[in-house]
């Protein structure tokens, strides 16, 4: 006869822990849902078709220039604000398979880019840049905010900021 009240003790037990897990797992999946977690992993990257080709915006100093063509608007952002903006930034590999952080540029706008519209990544003699106004820059600094680009294949990588996924990577020849 103890052997069936034991019997009965242990499935209350099991019954107390299982429900005290239930409740456990309630909880992390309503915090999760609240803190935004959730959706943030299903957060899908922005999709946009772009066309990259190097331009001369003065005698003897090259560019690439990044064409919008069809899909998504994006912001240009930055590397430093991971997660915040949901935008795009963009990365280098240089010809010697070197990767290089691109800035935006003290000239950008701040606008959306949309389609149709294009983006001027430069290099400065110290750094590579991304505008989006590359008039303003010009104007302001003439041809001597733009340095001329080593020789070779660079790869731009577009990444999304929010998901951290490349969503379009461009090959293009100095």
């Amino acid at each position: 006869m103890t052997s069936l009240y034991r019997d009965h003790a242990l499935t209350e037990l099991y019954t107390i822990l299982l429900i005290v897990l239930l409740i456990c797992i309630a909880v992390i999946i309503i915090t999760s849902v609240s803190t935004g977690f959730v959706t943030s992993l299903l957060q899908k990257p922005p999709t946009f078709a772009v066309r990259a080709t190097i331009t001369t915006p003065s005698p003897g100093k090259n560019a690439i220039s990044l064409y919008h063509g069809t899909g998504d608007p994006v912001l240009l952002s930055s590397v430093s604000s991971l997660g915040y903006s949901g935008g795009i930034f963009f990365t280098l590999e240089s010809p010697d398979r070197d990767k290089i952080t691109v800035y935006p540029s003290p000239s950008m706008t701040g606008n959306t880019w949309e389609s149709g519209e294009t983006v001027i990544i430069y290099y400065d003699g110290s750094r590579f840049w991304a505008t989006d106004n590359l008039t303003s820059l010009t104007t302001k600094n003439g041809s001597g905010g733009i340095a001329d680009m080593p020789p070779g294949i660079w790869v731009v990588y577009i990444t999304d900021q929010q998901t951290q996924v490349v969503v379009n990577s461009l090959a293009v020849t100095a």
